[in-house]
């Protein structure tokens, strides 16, 4: 605020006035509960400004970037994204390799249904930035919404080998924080691959980095997530019952919603290995999480421990008999998580609610259900790897040889150069 107030008294163009009068929109102020009326200023702002510079690309940019920070993750019309994609486009016409454009239309399209629109700028973007973490990860949010799992895994291994090198080059004092994000990217992808031998050494790689540079939400998300992925998607819950934390002197206390993906893999680790108990002291720990939260925690977090909160709750009422208790609160959870598109930081939720649904479902024995919502969560996250196996298995028991079929097929190409270990892979391609 100080170096914005001292540039009041410089003398400068109306242009650059105009920058400076969008910034001040936005950085009025540091209370975070404001986030959304100054991300909407911003925009508007940003707006007067580009239609007062049509011929300046850099004004396209930073009004497409306001776009985006200002778009309501409910909005499922995805106005301001498609704005955003057209103004970027417009300079990729004259600049097919403007960085800036590259990743914020990677940006734009980050969504179902839309992420094939994002797929040339994702092929591009490592190349026109080479020596950025950043630049070669971006990519994969494109290639992981469309299930292109071995474009994925370069992309990130690419990523993390370059912010290791950068972290040293620049001696930081702690790991690059966009490592720890690729990280988890990649862990997501070595999971649908089944590469799990990978995937552990990927763990080890994360629980040896002990501080990182800096240590805020990216690395509080990627330190919960990646080793609750490396349990539930194996489907080792007796394993994610008893997670610990991958750092315990992190500072959790600031990144509740974060805890929350601890506890909800443990509790679903517990319910579903028969460990009620446990399983009601988890839930427990998650709802003092949500009663601790912040005014100012994004609307994504708050529904994301919500959505924690019904899934584990829908599993206890499962294992005490209760199905039709367990299958509503298993939908609630679906529709809940299903009504706001993800926030950038994850590939996809640790366990998306809707399959959770299925498995239960399918559990019991209600298996056209069960299929017909793997079938959605595979419209929304292409060859994802349990959803597939579920739906093999469903249509199996339902008499649709040719679809469980379809799916194995698609499952034994998937898994052949990861050459995954699991015994439920196993179970599923015999012949």
């Amino acid at each position: 605020m100080n170096i914005l107030a001292e540039a009041d008294g410089l003398q400068m163009t109306s242009r650059e006035a105009a920058y400076l009068d969008a910034i001040k929109a936005f950085f009025s102020s540091d209370d975070t509960s404001t986030h959304r009326e100054r991300a909407r200023g911003f925009e508007a702002k940003m707006g007067e400004l580009y239609l007062d510079n049509l011929d300046d690309p850099e004004a396209a940019v930073f009004y497409s970037l306001a776009l985006l920070a200002a778009a309501d993750p409910k909005d499922k019309s995805y106005a301001r994204q498609f704005k955003s994609a057209g103004l970027l486009n417009w300079v990729m016409t004259g600049q097919p390799e403007h960085p800036g454009a590259l990743h914020y239309l990677i940006h734009s399209y980050d969504f179902p249904g839309l992420a094939h629109l994002g797929l040339d700028a994702a092929m591009n973007y490592a190349g026109a930035a080479p020596d950025s973490a950043h630049a070669q990860h971006m990519p994969s949010h494109i290639f992981t919404r469309l299930g292109l799992w071995d474009r994925s895994l370069s992309s990130n291994h690419d990523s993390t080998r370059s912010a290791a090198e950068f972290t040293a080059r620049a001696n930081l004092p702690g790991h690059y924080d966009e490592g720890l994000h690729s990280m988890d990217y990649l862990m997501y992808a070595m999971m649908q691959t089944a590469r799990d031998d990978e995937a552990e050494a990927l763990l080890g790689r994360l629980a040896s980095i002990t501080r990182t540079d800096t240590e805020n939400f990216k690395v509080a998300y990627t330190y919960a997530a990646a080793p609750a992925r490396y349990a539930l998607e194996r489907r080792q819950w007796q394993e994610a019952s008893q997670l610990d934390f991958i750092r315990e002197d992190f500072g959790w206390d600031e990144f509740g919603w974060a805890q929350s993906i601890h506890f909800f893999a443990r509790g679903i680790g517990a319910a579903r290995a028969g460990d009620i108990d446990r399983a009601r002291r988890e839930l427990a720990t998650i709802r003092r999480l949500q009663a601790g939260l912040p005014d100012t925690t994004l609307p994504y977090w708050r529904e994301e421990v919500q959505v924690h909160i019904d899934a584990v709750s829908s599993w206890i009422e499962f294992a005490e008999g209760n199905v039709d208790d367990a299958v509503e609160l298993a939908r609630a959870a679906a529709d809940r998580e299903d009504a706001v598109d993800k926030h950038p930081v994850t590939p996809g939720e640790v366990l998306p609610a809707r399959e959770l649904l299925a498995d239960l479902l399918a559990k019991a024995g209600r298996y056209p259900e069960a299929v017909a919502e793997y079938r959605s969560v595979l419209k929304g996250s292409p060859n994802r790897l349990n959803a597939m196996i579920g739906a093999a298995r469903a249509a199996q028991e339902t008499g649709d040889d040719n679809l469980a079929d379809h799916y194995r097929s698609i499952i034994r190409d998937q898994v052949e150069a990861g050459k995954g270990r699991r015994d439920n892979l196993a179970q599923l391609l015999l012949d």
